[in-house]
C-alpha cells in the first residue's frame, strides 16, 4: 500500500498482516479522493477506525491540515504510529488508542468538528447509524463535510437524510462504500 498523491506521493505504508484489517485498495482510495478532493487546502479529518492510518495519511499528503485517528487494537495502533513517523507527520496527527465511543465523547467535550470523516468499522460491527447520528446531533460535522463509509451490505442502509446527501455509492459483492456530504 502506498500514498497515491501529494507531498508524500509513492511513499509506502506498513499494514497489518492477515485479515483483521482491510486496507482500502489503491484503486478504491483513488476513486474516493477524486470525489472528495482530490487536493485540499486545510481541513480536519476524523478517522474513527484507523487500521493502518492510510486514509488519513493520504488526506494529509493532499493538503489536509490535521487528523484525529482512533484505533483500539494495539497492533494496528503501532502500525499507525510507525507510518506517521515514517512520513514525518507527527505534528499533524493525534492518535487515540481507545474505543470509538470513548473517542467520540472526548471529541464532543473538546468541541471538535470535522471536514472529512472516514468510517470503516470492522465488518462484524453494526454501528454506522449510531455514529452518524451522534456526530450530527452533536454538531461535529461541518457544513459541506464529507463522510466516507465502508460497510458490509447487511450492516447499513445508505440513504439521504435531511442533513446528508449521497454523493457517490459503490457496490461490491458483499460490501458498499458510500460518500455522503453534509448539506448546508
Amino acid at each position: 500500500m502506498r500514498i497515491i498523491a501529494g507531498r508524500n506521493k509513492s511513499r509506502r505504508l506498513e499494514t497489518l498482516p492477515g485479515l483483521n484489517t482491510r486496507p482500502m485498495l489503491d484503486s478504491k482510495k483513488e476513486a474516493v479522493f477524486n470525489i472528495i478532493g482530490p487536493y485540499f487546502e486545510g481541513g480536519i479529518i476524523l478517522d474513527l477506525f484507523g487500521g493502518s492510518g492510510a486514509l488519513s495519511l493520504e488526506a494529509l499528503s493532499r493538503g489536509c491540515e490535521f487528523s484525529y485517528i482512533v484505533e483500539t487494537a494495539p497492533e494496528a495502533s503501532q502500525v499507525i504510529s510507525r507510518n506517521v513517523k515514517a512520513l514525518g507527520e507527527e505534528d499533524r496527527v493525534r492518535l487515540l488508542k481507545m474505543d470509538y465511543r470513548r473517542a467520540l465523547t472526548l471529541f464532543q467535550s473538546e468541541g471538535l468538528s470535522f471536514d472529512y470523516i472516514f468510517l470503516d468499522p470492522p465488518f462484524r460491527m453494526k454501528v454506522l447509524n449510531d455514529i452518524i447520528d451522534f456526530l450530527l446531533k452533536n454538531k461535529m460535522v461541518k457544513s459541506g463535510a464529507y463522510l466516507v463509509c465502508q460497510y458490509l451490505l447487511e450492516n447499513f442502509e445508505a440513504k439521504e437524510t435531511e442533513s446528508l446527501r449521497i454523493v457517490k455509492k459503490y457496490n461490491y459483492k458483499k460490501s458498499e462504500l458510500t460518500i455522503f456530504q453534509k448539506k448546508d
